[in-house]
């Protein structure tokens, strides 16, 4: 498998040593071991269509990674693509404020419900913003995140351990020290005790954190712990926050709040509203994003803000293009009334029962869970040299492990996927690497 990836690869291998000294990827060292060396690089591309990468070597592959979750319809996509080309020709500079980001705050706030609307440039600047908000309005400092979510790259959320006496999370990650996780409570998701221990500690705890589905355990979907959250952060002064940045119009255009019927505080948007263009999103009700610019006040009165704000900014925040792809991405959804997602959503549950089925029937110890058209793989052990053999047979998934359909992912694309797929389980059964199940 090595030497024909390496023949396969091989100028992106190439490409990845040239620049290895200048360019520090996180990327090219991903999930490193001695053993593995030559497998880890990321796949260098330089086209992208509807459900497919092209490598620089012209090797053609159907895209499961899609943007990160951020590509919605299809790579390339004409309408969004239009959007932005347009745009292209009027303004992309920033400095003024563009009149699109005013339109988009408000066709967000009618799709979702929400009643304020806030820009930033990812995921990670929303989460970040979302807690210090949260912590300003509240007048409190704590705030508590669950074992196995992903909240992007902030300090305070990067931790997999907590102290087993305390609950605070413990330094793990070089670079990222105590000091700054001493203010995080990392309980386990889905818990009585971790609804114990938020009562608890109701007053000294700002906000409770959560991926209401995590995106690396998408089969888990709590309805009625989210409910119970949602009660006891009500009734103690604690803010429920939403970390949608994958979930955000994807299960719905409402996300999970009207997927779950619970509605959060805050909420973070990111990937799929961007239409493929950098963007972050805090969304939620007034009487924490008021806490951005200070509230609602008017020209020609004696008003002024009424909240104290604390401090946000960034150069990039509403940046014209990202605006014009995230107004021409909501527009479409919204036309098509939902309908879209609801396709999408059938579309990756059908593929991945199908799927299931064909691991149970052959004994192999695989299996895949979805949450609307995000999957993941369950590959343990040695298993996940699956990941490189379906790179061998044309299917690209990225080292996060997190997959994603398109509207582009066409029944006959869906059905050479298939193919390709349970090609590559025959494949490393004959080679002993995946064996069936001893019943």
């Amino acid at each position: 498998m090595l030497q024909q990836l390496t023949e396969k690869n091989r100028l992106t291998k190439q490409h990845t040593q040239e620049y290895r000294q200048s360019f520090a990827l996180n990327r090219n060292a991903a999930g490193f071991n001695k053993e593995m060396k030559e497998f880890v690089y990321t796949l260098v591309c330089d086209r992208a269509d509807g459900p497919n990468v092209y490598d620089i070597d012209g090797n053609e592959y159907v895209d499961l990674t899609m943007g990160f979750g951020s590509i919605l319809f299809g790579h390339n996509y004409m309408p969004v693509r239009k959007a932005i080309e347009e745009q292209l020709t009027k303004n992309w500079s920033v400095g003024p404020i563009s009149p699109l980001a005013g339109f988009l705050s408000k066709e967000i706030s009618k799709a979702t419900g929400v009643e304020r609307v806030a820009f930033f440039n990812s995921g990670t600047e929303a989460v970040m913003v979302a807690l210090r908000i949260a912590k300003a309005i509240t007048k409190k400092k704590y705030f508590v995140f669950f074992k196995g979510a992903y909240h992007g790259t902030f300090d305070s959320l990067l931790s997999l351990k907590n102290d087993p006496v305390t609950n605070l999370a413990k330094e793990i990650v070089p670079g990222v020290t105590q000091s700054m996780l001493n203010e995080s409570y990392l309980l386990e998701y889905g818990s009585e005790e971790s609804l114990y221990f938020i009562k608890k500690h109701k007053d000294e705890i700002a906000a409770v954190l959560t991926e209401p589905v995590q995106s690396r355990n998408p089969t888990f979907q709590p309805r009625e712990y989210l409910h119970e959250l949602r009660k006891i952060t009500a009734e103690n002064n604690i803010a429920l926050i939403f970390d949608e940045v994958i979930t955000g119009f994807r299960i719905c255009i409402g996300g999970c709040q009207k997927y779950f019927d619970v509605t959060a505080d805050i909420v973070t948007y990111g990937k799929v509203i961007g239409g493929g263009l950098p963007i972050g999103i805090v969304a939620g009700k007034a009487k924490f994003l008021d806490a951005t610019d200070g509230g609602f006040w008017q020209y020609g009165d004696d008003s002024i803000p009424p909240v104290k704000s604390t401090f946000v900014a960034g150069t990039f925040c509403h940046h014209p293009l990202a605006m014009a792809a995230s107004l021409k991405t909501l527009e479409i959804l919204n036309q098509l009334n939902g309908k879209l997602l609801k396709d999408l959503n059938e579309t990756t549950g059908a593929f991945c029962a199908r799927l299931n089925s064909f691991f149970s029937t052959n004994g192999y110890q695989l299996s895949i869970s979805h949450f609307a058209s995000l999957f993941r793989f369950y590959t343990p052990g040695k298993l996940n040299l699956l990941y490189y053999q379906l790179l061998l047979n044309g299917v690209y998934v990225w080292e996060g492990r997190n997959c994603f359909l398109s509207p582009a992912h066409t029944p006959d694309v869906i059905a050479s996927l298939e193919e390709k797929i349970k090609l590559s389980c025959l494949q490393l059964e004959e080679r002993g690497i995946l064996k069936k199940k001893i019943t």
